[in-house]
């Protein structure tokens, strides 16, 4: 290194002494060098960086200290020094130049720059290093999430739109152009409720119609940039431009700060066709309501029609039964009355749960004498089971009230269908009903039980019990008929009185179906409002009817008779009053 003097004393301006005591303590790494490039100096940063901490590397070629390299491919990189020199300036090394330190890449920022006497002449050069290592990974980390966000944002089928702070449209997908049908350079720096036109906008574009202020979108867009932190999902109809068909799209907004601002993302999902299959099970879900309707309306309607003439026939066939009549005859008109009470019963279970279904089912709430309706049908199902050879056990009323309010028609339903089929399903054995008080919270419950001892029923088949149609097989219904609604009937009923049933049953052992319904006590028994019920009353085979029952079958026959007299040859259909008298 050529010595500096003094012009004027003739002595040494700058030595080694000098230097490191100037440059000792500096953070960056310092190289100088002579003409030749040969290092002349070197400060303990630049030792570090190089990783020649220890080391007299005074007098070697710099490029051998400090071998520059291109980090990405490897090669060697241009002596920066000699282009100083000869250019007479600075010199910087390009991005990703560095060394490797043992196996280890050392990313490098560098300014090569010549020593120039005063007289001109270049004696040397300076290297400025600094170790970039840490800032170059984090930039190329950077870069990488920022390429990965990129063909994130390129690839989603999502739709994506990216709109600056004023809600401007600054960047889209290839998904958002294909729901907008227009590409990027047609709609960039469009707001985007101009570039996508909601319904409000036709006529004075976003923001500027009569309904803007209640726009979905306008109100989110505007929240979102008030609010950097506002983030939402809606649901909105938006128009192609020039296409009439509408578009219904789901938005998700979101924020993120951008370049030096803030960026609105709306991830938008086309649910078109969505909304188009709900619309039409909308419409067939209407449809088919319409017609259950009207099933439901006509079958209610045709209770009394259907089940009058039935009636009718069932009193005349009783009438004649009380005339002399042979053997044959006999028999001939027990196995017709036989099969038209099987008749009614059928048409009867169907009416009901047709009445139930349509909703035209009404719940009474009045007093009543529970003792009384619970022996009445008790005592019914007593005759009947002594008579198939069965036992029954006695009801025990002192745990039950005498008075309650609730629908004593439907409890009455409720037993029928209950004992009718304990009574249907056991050929040996016994038949009980219980009842008791139980308590749910602060309400009190009336639980009733009907135990049997018959066919039972299967676990795996206990689910099917209370669905409409469904007995346990098909032998079951040749065997023992009926329509499978029965104990549909009692469990709608009992859950409209805001109640539950269940079941336990083992097969071949009995079966025992409970049912609890909420109620309240009564002072005292209410008139009830009608004594008919659309519901069916238990079948009585071979039960010989009481006095008023005879009356009541007499005074019809001979009413049907005598109008049947002195009716013209083509009578009208009769009108009757809408009563059922089963």
């Amino acid at each position: 290194m050529r010595e500096l003097r003094d012009m004027r004393t003739g002595r040494k301006l700058l030595t080694p002494e000098v230097l490191q005591g100037l440059l000792g303590n500096i953070g960056d790494g310092i190289i100088l060098t002579d003409r030749d490039e040969r290092v002349t100096f070197l400060n303990p940063a630049a030792a570090r960086i190089l990783g020649c901490e220890g080391e007299d590397v005074r007098g070697m070629h710099c490029m051998a200290v400090c071998p520059f390299v291109k980090l990405d491919t490897g090669r060697l990189y241009k002596d920066p020094l000699k282009k100083a020199m000869e250019g007479r300036s600075s010199v910087g090394l390009s991005r990703d130049i560095g060394i490797y330190r043992g196996d280890e890449p050392v990313f490098l920022s560098a300014t090569c720059s010549p020593i120039v006497h005063p007289d001109g002449s270049v004696y040397g050069c300076s290297v400025i290093l600094r170790d970039v290592t840490r800032m170059r990974r984090l930039e190329r980390k950077v870069q990488r999430d920022h390429d990965y966000m990129r063909s994130v944002f390129t690839a989603a089928k999502v739709g994506l739109c990216v709109l600056d702070e004023k809600a401007a449209v600054a960047d889209m997908n290839e998904a958002a152009i294909v729901i907008m049908e227009r590409p990027y350079q047609a709609i960039a720096g469009m707001q985007f409720g101009d570039a996508f036109r909601c319904e409000n906008s036709f006529e004075h574009g976003c923001g500027h119609g009569t309904l803007c202020p209640r726009c979905p979108v306008r109100r989110n867009l505007e929240a979102a940039i008030k609010n950097e932190s506002y983030a939402s999902e809606f649901t909105v109809t938006m128009h192609r431009l020039g296409l009439e068909d509408p578009v219904w799209l789901q938005i998700f907004l979101s924020q993120t700060p951008g370049d030096g601002e803030r960026q609105i993302i709306l991830a938008m999902i086309d649910i078109s066709a969505r909304k188009q299959r709900e619309q039409a099970l909308d419409d067939a879900r209407r449809r088919a309501e319409a017609a259950a309707h009207a099933k439901g309306e006509f079958l209610a309607n045709m209770s009394h029609e259907i089940r009058t003439p039935i009636n009718g026939m069932n009193g005349m066939i009783d009438l004649t039964l009380r005339t002399a009549l042979t053997a044959e005859q006999r028999e001939n008109l027990e196995n017709a009355k036989q099969c038209s009470t099987d008749l009614l019963r059928i048409v009867s279970d169907i009416l009901d749960f047709a009445k139930l279904d349509s909703g035209h089912m009404q719940l009474e709430q009045i007093g009543f004498d529970l003792h009384e309706t619970l022996t009445s049908i008790c005592g019914l199902y007593e005759k009947m089971a002594t008579r198939k050879g069965l036992a029954f056990t006695p009801l025990e009323l002192a745990l039950v009230p005498q008075f309650i309010v609730g629908d004593p028609l439907r409890l009455r339903q409720i037993l029928n269908n209950l004992l009718n089929n304990a009574l249907k399903f056991t050929s040996k054995g016994f038949i009980s009903v219980k009842a008791a008080i139980g308590q749910q919270g602060t309400t009190q419950l009336l639980e009733i039980t009907v135990r049997d001892t018959g066919i039972g029923i299967p676990e795996d088949k206990q689910r099917q019990l209370f669905q409409p149609f469904r007995q346990l097989d098909g032998s079951t219904t040749r065997r023992f008929g009926g329509t499978g609604l029965g104990l549909a009937i009692v469990k709608e009923l009992v859950s409209r009185m805001g109640g539950g049933i269940d079941v336990q049953s083992v097969t071949g052992r009995g079966s025992a179906f409970s049912f609890w319904i909420p109620f309240t006590e009564a002072a005292a028994a209410e008139p009830e409002t009608s004594k008919q019920t659309v519901f069916l009353n238990p079948t009585r085979p071979k039960e010989p009817a009481d006095d008023a029952d005879i009356a009541d079958l007499l005074a019809l026959c001979e009413e049907k008779l005598t109008g049947a007299a002195d009716a013209p040859k083509a009578p009208e259909s009769p009108k009757h009053d809408g009563g059922d008298s089963e």
